[in-house]
């Protein structure tokens, strides 16, 4: 056996042996057993000892392990049933485990992309092609959840639970909500939550980016009604559905993209008066506010009020004093949950069971670790066995030679069931891609998905309350115009809004693919005036015209791989921001250069081609974005802001 260094047991490790022990008695522990053979519990009072089995139990139930108890009162004993252990017998094609990986791919939040990437690795052990060699030519999509609020409601409408928090309504009104849980999904980019509003007594839909406080979680409710469907739910939204009508004064030559929504426009002197539609008060708010100075509003008085409090707010946080920071190029994510080590020990016992003496060098590239990474995994199951057994109840691993081998592992040979969040995300990210039209890998797609169905044990009728729409699923004629080009490769014109110059421009381009990103569509295309590859936001593209030329596709012009939307340069300026919790996940697409985290603020060092736009994005985001260095660019941000608050006190 390996040697290592020995010292007290992970919590990882600790959970890997309850799961070994509980698995391995055919009778069950009771409480009184446990606490004698388990380290954690020896010392601890009757109540603690509660608490942290309670929360042992509840983290295995959340891997999709779940403790079944036998017995009543003090008679109660415990144990890991093996049918409700083992994922059941699914076996997947070559082309399905690509897709498999694909749709693992999509989830772009740290924790959702792991989920999907084990539940991958362990539905296609047998495979060694889970994606990685499988390109999207056409079509790339991202999916981004709506940060740390996503887990909790998707865990509480799966559960039917009860959901508490501070909610801000589309008219920029907060209030404590209390609400059953019904279903969530996303549409036209944003998540929402649905759910029986006990205040208003109806079913309401909310925003989960407009969640402002933690989810607090109570009781199960029954108010979902039968045959409840959030897809069909969502299916009832329309983005075109005017709420209020805006009277809006805009400076000439500016606010571009305000003019290209508004349904009329009466020339003045110096500003032009916008009459436009809205159904999203604070969506406008900021749009206004990027302007600063250069647009006020005429009418409505709660929209003047919004665009206030987002200026006021902005110059706020640009104000409040920068505490002390240290960037850093190594960007501390924190530690991974127990939960996830545990999850990856299972899975990696499971393969080697599979496979017999699977090399260091296969096992790693499988699960996509380091070969450090993964003997630091082996190092933690070779520790593990019955807590306090004797030395032949301990898990025997060897891996010097080259190859791994696992013994005394038996009732742990099994791959281990989904989790919630596991199957949530393969479920999602596989229903999504059916949603596509004409996409390419369809036939592969259905396969997968219905198999996956199979193998999602005990989570039956979870598409029912989840359901996600990619944004291109929703067609325009400017997209249906791009996927032709692309396919026919047809040089286009396009007449497209510019938000740095804030100005409209003609760009003839050979477009690529289409990229989608947090709800947001980009066509990657060869710009020919420029001779790079550039990435042109789908909404701000106000014309598509074929030019009548086709191109013919060239690796060293067209091969595009990068995923990232805004590519640095070198000689671009290097600008450090601070990104408010809310903003948390809009740090890397900035590809940031170094970063550092005080308290609830993410600093990030970035380069941008010009600073000109940088007092408008902090106006747009309303105090949860702000510059920190360099100080003249501080200056002049503070100043623009101040100047557009007393723009306000004159109109």
């Amino acid at each position: 056996m390996a040697q290592i260094n020995s010292g007290g047991p992970s919590r990882a490790e600790k959970l890997v042996s309850l799961t070994y022990a509980l698995i391995n008695t055919p009778h069950g522990y009771s409480k009184r057993e446990l606490r004698k053979i388990v380290d954690d519990y020896q010392s601890l009072s009757d109540a603690a000892f509660d608490r942290k089995f309670d929360r042992d139990k509840k983290d295995l139930r959340e891997m999709g392990v779940p403790v079944k108890t036998l017995g009543t009162g003090s008679e109660e004993r415990y144990l890991i049933t093996p049918a409700s252990y083992r994922l059941p017998e699914v076996s997947f094609t070559t082309e399905e485990a690509a897709v498999l990986g694909l749709a693992a791919q999509l989830w772009k939040d740290t924790d959702l992309e792991s989920s999907a990437t084990r539940a991958t690795g362990r539905l296609s052990a047998g495979l060694e092609d889970t994606g990685r060699g499988v390109r999207f030519t056409e079509y790339v999509p991202r999916l981004h959840a709506a940060g740390p609020t996503f887990a909790a409601c998707l865990e509480a409408v799966w559960a039917q639970q009860v959901l508490s928090f501070e909610y801000l309504d589309a008219q920029g009104r907060a209030s404590d909500r209390t609400v059953d849980a019904w279903g969530i999904g996303s549409r036209f980019g944003n998540w929402y939550l649905v759910g029986l509003d006990h205040d208003r007594q109806d079913v309401r839909m909310f925003r989960l980016t407009r969640i402002l406080s933690d989810i607090r979680t109570g009781h199960p409710h029954t108010s979902r009604p039968t045959g409840f469907s959030m897809a069909d739910t969502l299916g009832g939204l329309n983005p075109d559905i005017a709420g209020e009508k805006a009277r809006l004064s805009v400076a000439k030559d500016s606010g571009w993209a305000l003019r290209s929504r508004a349904e009329s426009i009466s020339p003045g002197e110096d500003h032009d008066v916008l009459v436009l539609q809205f159904h999203d008060l604070m969506g406008l708010s900021a749009d206004v506010a990027k302007l600063g100075a250069d647009a006020s509003v005429l009418e409505p008085a709660s929209l003047a009020t919004a665009v206030r409090r987002r200026l006021e707010g902005a110059l706020a946080a640009q104000q409040a004093p920068v505490p002390a920071y240290k960037l850093s190029k190594r960007r501390n994510v924190g530690r991974p949950p127990s939960t996830e080590a545990v999850a990856r020990n299972l899975d990696i016992i499971s393969y080697v069971a599979k496979f017999g003496s699977p090399t260091v060098e296969q096992t790693a590239t499988h699960f996509g670790l380091t070969e450090k990474q993964l003997l630091a995994h082996l190092q933690t199951i070779m520790m593990c066995g019955v807590p306090n057994g004797l030395p032949d109840e301990l898990i025997d691993v060897e891996w010097e030679a080259g190859t791994i081998s696992i013994n005394n592992a038996e009732a742990l040979n099994a791959p281990i069931r989904l989790s919630l969040t596991e199957a949530a995300t393969m479920l999602a990210g596989l229903a999504s891609l059916r949603g596509l039209p004409d996409f390419e890998h369809a036939q592969a797609v259905d396969s997968a998905y219905g198999k996956l169905q199979a193998a999602a044990v005990g989570f039956e009728g979870l598409e029912s309350v989840l359901s996600i729409a990619l944004r291109s699923t929703e067609e325009s004629e400017i997209y249906a115009a791009l996927v032709r080009a692309i396919r026919e490769h047809q040089t286009v014109e396009l007449t497209y809004y510019s938000a740095s110059s804030d100005a409209l421009g003609v760009r003839q381009v050979e477009p690529i693919r289409l990229v989608e990103n947090a709800g947001r569509q980009y066509l990657r295309a060869f710009s020919v005036p420029n001779n790079e590859i550039r990435s042109f936001r789908i909404d701000r593209i106000q014309s598509a015209t074929f030019s009548g030329q086709q191109f013919t596709f060239a690796p060293d012009r067209h091969d595009d791989q990068d995923d990232i939307f805004f590519t640095p340069s070198p000689t671009d300026e290097l600008v450090v921001l601070g990104f408010g919790p809310r903003l948390a996940s809009l740090v890397d697409e900035y590809a940031p250069e170094q970063w550092a985290k005080v308290a609830h603020e993410n600093i990030a060092e970035i380069r941008m081609t010009s600073t000109s736009t940088v007092p408008g994005m902090v106006a747009y985001h309303g105090g949860d974005l702000r510059v920190v260095e360099p100080a003249p660019l501080c200056t002049e941000v503070e100043a623009w802001l101040s100047a557009a608050v007393a723009n306000l006190e004159v109109k």
